[in-house]
């Protein structure tokens, strides 16, 4: 994967001016727009979507790449959800990486003018109007709807106020009933794992998986240095309810603190890009040694095949990573 973002074939300026958005992406944003009906602030266009969003404003844009990824296909698109926030600025980037510890489908990241917003992105292939229509409409528009959720989770459980806002108060659709991800889910993307040469075992409630870390490593109880991917169908979020959990810890011991600088570092670095995987989660640190990345689909968001989906990003995400920390150490 090319983890340069500067890929372009025209200048933005030029590129936005002629730009006309295909139909495919018209009818997925029109489709995504139903989520701001009876919103009478909403401000809805062919590529843009602003409404109320549990007290703040989500925007939903669609803007127009023009990228060849490195496999070939083409970048057509990229959509970004961004939610600003005010109540977290006062934090420091060690509080942040904290906070983000609870995050569902978005990350919290600071710019570098010190405004904090919810951030979630999805680069867009042109020859995917099948997982447009069928995946990432439906996600995309529910993705939006959940990023309040962990900035507010992750004040109840500072505050000590966790009887706040509880998955019973949030009342997702599905938030009380088993996850609907099963052992078939968890299998496939097993067997896709292990096609792609990656050393991986599913149970019925989960997937583990390994991606190498230096070249030619295997797994762990080799003696090799690899990131470890945990997805769980039975850890409830706990403002959101059941689901599915996923977290990618990387191998890398950091000197004090400096976890949370790298976890800002790679927050902003994903949610800037444009050959990287869709981001619905966020990097984040519990003690500043250590880096996880970690996001929460309640069941609201199943679609079936999606745990293959999400490993399979993350296999990226652990590459990119390597090579950002690389070059920040």
């Amino acid at each position: 994967m090319n983890t340069s973002n500067q890929n372009t074939t025209v200048s933005a300026s030029e590129r936005d001016h002629i730009w006309q958005p295909r139909p495919e992406l018209v009818e997925a944003m029109r489709e995504i727009a139903t989520i701001a009906e009876g919103d009478e602030t909403a401000i809805i266009s062919d590529t843009e979507i602003t409404f109320q969003n549990g007290g703040q404003r989500t925007t939903i844009a669609a803007t127009p790449v023009g990228v060849e990824a490195i496999d070939g296909l083409w970048i057509s698109e990229r959509i970004e959800i961004r939610t600003p926030l005010e109540a977290f600025e006062d934090f420091d980037e060690e509080r942040l990486a904290v906070i983000n510890m609870f995050a569902t489908t978005g990350a919290i990241i600071r710019d570098a003018d010190g405004h904090d917003a919810i951030v979630s992105t999805l680069p867009v292939f042109e020859v995917d109007t099948v997982a447009l229509a069928d995946l990432y409409t439906a996600l995309i528009a529910n993705a939006a709807l959940l990023h309040p959720i962990g900035p507010l989770c992750a004040a109840g459980q500072i505050s000590g106020r966790q009887d706040e806002v509880t998955p019973a108060q949030t009342a997702l659709p599905g938030w009380d009933v088993p996850s609907y991800w099963d052992a078939f889910e968890f299998e496939y993307a097993n067997e896709r794992m292990r096609a792609n040469g990656v050393y991986a075992n599913a149970g019925p409630c989960g997937l583990t998986a390994e991606f190498a870390w230096e070249e030619g490593a295997s797994s762990a109880m080799l003696g090799d240095r690899t990131s470890l991917l945990q997805i769980r169908a039975d850890e409830p979020h706990p403002s959101a309810g059941n689901g599915l959990i996923y977290r990618l810890e990387l191998p890398v011991n950091f000197a004090a603190d400096e976890a949370y600088r790298c976890a800002a570092v790679l927050n902003r670095y994903e949610a800037s890009g444009v050959d990287t995987p869709p981001f619905f989660g966020a990097w984040c640190s519990r003690a500043g040694t250590t880096l996880t990345f970690v996001g929460f689909w309640p069941n609201l968001l199943y679609k079936r095949g999606t745990v293959a989906n999400i490993a399979s990003w993350c296999a990226s995400r652990s590459r990119i990573a390597r090579q950002v920390i690389g070059n920040e150490l």
